[in-house]
């Protein structure tokens, strides 16, 4: 008996081990607020192309999911993967505080792209869901706060509750479902990986997309479509992405030319980057410091 328990715990273990990649695994937050509700409401069924983890702070909500209505109280958690259906209703006289976090460029081992491995939204995950909670009120001091770097720590804070996540699913058996994904897909899963790890790193480099292709060994065409059936956009207008937000940082820093700013980003032709900066933010890289 003791063999098997010990034998149950190292694949465990190596389980939950083998779920990231920790030079790869870097996710987007793409909002993280924390509502109040007090007054009586319902919101229209919905689903989402992207993760949402809904933490019950203080009160209680009704949330509909599993095609049913079920009550919510205080330090609950819920998982919505991509294209599940939820909805939320406040009745009278009860109130709710909750976090939502919406996350895109999740990629774990043998799963299919922005999914965690729960079989229902409403998780139950002992110890770990404590330690969620603990990290989801750290994440609302940074957002009310703002202090320097917050959105750093923000994120930062994320990722933790992202592996509390994993580690609970990992330890509740009874929580975790693992879809099928075929070979192809696993493949694809880990180009689209790849290739976001290198656009992250190299940004500043002059970057084309069959480079791109010819060091993953694909062609262009199904680089470019394997890679926008994953995030949405073409390589090179996710290396656009990146490269405008360092800049929008950057450019923070009174003392630096826009010149500068975009030859550190990876333009030499300040005038093109000026355009499509103005395209993606709605103002001129000048205007940032006034905003």
């Amino acid at each position: 008996m003791m063999k098997s328990l010990v034998n149950e715990l190292i694949r465990r273990r190596c389980f939950f081990l083998s779920y990231t990649d920790a030079k790869t695994f870097n996710p987007d937050i793409l909002y993280a607020f924390d509502p109040w509700n007090k007054n009586e409401s319902q919101h229209e069924r919905h689903a989402h192309d992207f993760l949402e983890i809904s933490i019950l702070l203080e009160g209680q909500a009704t949330y509909w999911f599993n095609d049913c209505w079920t009550e919510l109280q205080a330090g609950q958690i819920l998982v919505f993967n991509p294209g599940v259906q939820h909805a939320e209703r406040q009745k009278k006289g009860t109130y709710s505080h909750q976090l939502h976090i919406g996350i895109k460029n999740i990629a774990l081992h043998e799963l299919p792209r922005d999914v965690l491995p729960n079989k229902t939204p409403k998780l139950e995950i002992g110890e770990y869901q404590y330690k969620i909670i603990d990290k989801a009120w750290q994440l609302v001091n940074e957002i009310d706060h703002q202090d320097v770097d917050f959105r750093l720590m923000s994120k930062g804070i994320v990722i933790e509750i992202l592996v509390y996540l994993l580690r609970g699913l990992a330890v509740r058996s009874e929580n975790y479902d693992k879809p099928f994904v075929s070979k192809t897909e696993k493949r694809q899963n880990q180009l689209v990986t790849n290739i976001i790890y290198f656009l992250e790193n190299h940004y500043t480099e002059d970057i084309t997309l069959e480079q791109l292709a010819r060091d993953n060994y694909v062609s262009p065409a199904y680089l470019s479509k394997t890679f926008k059936e994953a995030t949405d956009m073409s390589p090179i207008n996710y290396l656009i992405q990146i490269r405008l937000k360092n800049a929008h940082e950057l450019l923070k820093d009174e003392d630096t030319t826009v010149k500068q700013i975009a030859s550190a980003v990876g333009y030499e032709d300040a005038y093109h980057f000026s355009k499509l900066f103005k395209k993606y933010y709605g103002i001129s890289p000048s205007q940032v410091d006034e905003k």
